[in-house]
């Protein structure tokens, strides 16, 4: 008995953010996540902030008396907020392996936004074209249906 292989063609388009090559997965199951991505953040804001709500942060803080373990609780806060968002875009872990590289918090961020309006451009593009691909679809089944009357 001989096997039957198909073929699938992931849907998606490579994002190259510096050198490093990732994969955007604009299926329909993983658009929702994308846009979603503001809100799903948010959860892990909060999730982060639980995690560092034992530390006080003071409002008037003096130079000298900086406490190094308040401000490195503030700067993990924020950047597991930025991780959630390239994780959520990308899939789980994929900002570690961005900040190894690139190991500079504020650039990543500034990044997003442009990121993410290039990705939701692309996306379209993609629309526009499956579209196309149903319109060709329909017609030709219609053509063929109105051939066999």
């Amino acid at each position: 008995m001989s096997e039957i292989k198909i073929d699938i063609k992931r849907t998606g388009f490579p994002v190259k953010i510096g050198s490093l090559e990732l994969w955007f997965d604009s299926s329909l199951e993983n658009l929702r996540r994308f846009f979603d991505v503001e809100e799903l953040a948010q959860e892990k804001l909060k999730e982060a902030q639980e995690k560092a709500r034992h530390i006080h942060f003071p409002d008037d803080v003096e130079i000298e008396d900086v406490d190094t373990k308040a401000v490195d609780a503030a700067l993990d806060v924020h950047r597991e907020f930025v991780a959630a968002q390239y994780d959520i875009i990308f899939g789980d872990g994929v900002f570690r392996k961005i900040y190894e590289q690139y190991p500079d918090i504020m650039a990543l961020e500034q990044a997003l936004d442009p990121l993410g309006e290039a990705i939701a451009k692309r996306i379209e593009e993609q629309e526009a074209e499956r579209s196309k691909q149903v319109e060709a679809r329909k017609k030709e089944y219609l053509e063929k249906k109105r051939k066999k009357k």
